[in-house]
C-alpha cells in the first residue's frame, strides 16, 4: 500500500518518533522523503539534532534544577 505524501505540519510532529525510529517502515520513509526535499523541515530536524547533541554535552548539576524542570515540561509537550 502506498502512503501519500505529508505536509510539513504532520512531518514535524513525528520528528521525535522518526528520529526515534519508532515509526512503520513505510511512514518512516514518507517522513525522510518529506525531509530531504523539504528546506523547511530539514532545518527543523538539524536544529533538533544540535539540541540534543548540546543537551547529551551537560553533566549533573550543571543546569539548575528549575531551568531542568521547565526544560523538561517543555518537552513533554
Amino acid at each position: 500500500m502506498e502512503l501519500r505524501p505529508m505536509g510539513c505540519d504532520e512531518v514535524l510532529t513525528l520528528l521525535t518518533d522518526f528520529l526515534e525510529e519508532a515509526l512503520p517502515a513505510g511512514r518512516h520513509r514518507v517522513v525522510a522523503d518529506h525531509l530531504g526535499a523539504c528546506p523547511a523541515c530539514s532545518g527543523w530536524l538539524a536544529q533538533v539534532l544540535a539540541t540534543i547533541a548540546a543537551m547529551r554535552c551537560l553533566r549533573d548539576g550543571v543546569v539548575p534544577p528549575p531551568v531542568l524542570a521547565a526544560l523538561h515540561e517543555s518537552f513533554a509537550r
